[in-house]
């Protein structure tokens, strides 16, 4: 049987109750100011694209109207915007790729107890600093085949006998335009690591080199399993970051030469802003946007499969 709740309980439950709904609207009223700026600022935009792309609007010439999937299907059957995502896709793979390899060898220097670890350290950062803009235009004069300090000292050491137009070929521009993006980024993806390796613990370590365990066993069996959701979170920041890279290849080759460095960024910029064909553009970044989602998709449950190895 059970017994019927005293008044006093009963005047403490409904004190609790309302308690807890005036909670909920004081957190609801201070988050109310981030949540409209954040409707205003992204998903307003979103609606509004998504409404453009179904329509033919051009910046210069009259007759905006309902097109249906017209854009959608002269996206799917444009040669531009397919080359242009087989280039997007080819950099951010070898970017990555080579930021992670290059990180996990810079953290890996780093993470050694010598004087001059903390002043490499900082140098390293340097990068992070510098915005891709700028990064790309002080790529540009380097690169530069009359005045540029790459070509000088490859002439000087030997290793080269005429300068090379870096920028002018299709294979060294992407060689430049990845360049640009592994030296400014890779310092990030070794402060990821740099953060997992310091919260390695020393006592494995310690009993597998009593039993005699070499440096290359240590670090497979021992480093890199602890390493493991750092690698992730280093590869799933650096790949959606990567995706949206566009002014430091709109500065450094202008997807050049000829159209060889061409990622769908920039694909997206000329159709709106130089052809002025906003409906096209709009639709073109919607179909990104879907691809980028599903793929963000796949690596979050990357990223939560790493996590979960380590929490066995």
């Amino acid at each position: 049987m059970t017994t019927a709740a005293s008044p006093l309980e009963a005047e403490e439950r409904l004190t609790s109750r309302s308690s807890s709904k005036e909670q909920a609207r004081f957190g609801w009223s201070m988050l109310s100011p981030a949540m409209t700026i954040l409707l205003i600022m992204s998903v307003a935009p979103a609606i509004y694209l998504f409404y453009v792309s179904f329509r033919h609007e051009n910046l210069l010439g009259p007759g905006s109207g309902f097109v249906g999937l017209q854009n959608y299907i002269r996206v799917f059957s444009s040669p531009e915007n397919w080359s242009g995502a087989v280039a997007t896709f080819q950099f951010v793979a070898i970017s990555v790729v080579l930021e992670l390899g290059l990180g996990l060898g810079l953290a890996l220097l780093l993470n050694r107890k010598f004087p001059e670890t903390n002043l490499l350290a900082a140098l390293f950062i340097l990068p992070l600093g510098v915005a891709p803009v700028v990064s790309a235009l002080v790529f540009r004069v380097l690169l530069d085949p009359a005045y540029g300090w790459v070509d000088y000292y490859l002439q000087l050491w030997g290793i080269i006998s005429d300068p090379i137009d870096w920028l002018g070929q299709p294979f060294t521009a992407w060689v430049a335009v990845i360049a640009l993006d592994v030296w400014q980024w890779t310092p990030f993806v070794a402060l990821i690591l740099l953060a997992g390796l310091s919260g390695v613990p020393a006592e494995p370590k310690e009993a597998a080199m009593i039993d005699g365990a070499g440096p290359i066993r240590l670090f497979w069996h021992i480093t890199l399993p602890f390493l493991r959701p750092f690698i992730a979170i280093a590869f799933v920041l650096r790949t959606i970051e990567a995706f949206k890279t566009f002014g430091s290849i709109f500065v450094l080759t202008n997807g050049g030469p000829g159209s060889s460095t061409e990622v769908i960024n920039l694909d997206i910029y000329r159709i709106a802003l130089q052809n002025f064909d906003v409906g096209a553009a709009s639709a073109l970044g919607i179909v990104f946007l879907l691809i980028l989602s599903l793929i963000t998709k796949q690596l979050l449950a990357i990223l939560g499969r790493s996590t979960d190895i380590m929490e066995e």
